[in-house]
C-alpha cells in the first residue's frame, strides 16, 4: 500500500526532525539507506566476516567432536 503525498510529507518532516536532535539516529538512517541501495532480500541482510564465519564452524566443530573423543576415551 502506497502512502499518500501528505503522508510522505509528514514522514520526511518527522525523519528531518529526528536526524537534527539525534545524530545516533541519523548515523543509523544513513547506513539503512545505503544499505537498501542494494538490489534484492541481501539489503537488509547482515554483513558477516569471513573471520566470524571461520571461529563459527571451528568452534562447532570443537563442540561436536569434543564429546565423541570423550566417550571413545573412556
Amino acid at each position: 500500500m502506497e502512502l499518500s503525498k501528505r503522508e510522505r510529507q509528514i514522514l520526511i518532516e518527522i525523519e528531518a526532525g529526528l536526524m537534527r536532535r539525534d545524530r545516533v539516529l541519523a548515523h543509523r538512517f544513513d547506513a539503512l539507506e545505503a544499505m537498501g541501495s542494494r538490489p534484492g532480500p541481501q539489503r537488509f541482510a547482515c554483513q558477516v566476516s569471513l573471520l566470524e564465519i571461520s571461529i563459527v564452524l571451528l568452534a562447532t566443530i570443537v563442540v561436536v567432536t569434543l564429546p565423541v573423543l570423550l566417550i571413545l576415551s573412556v
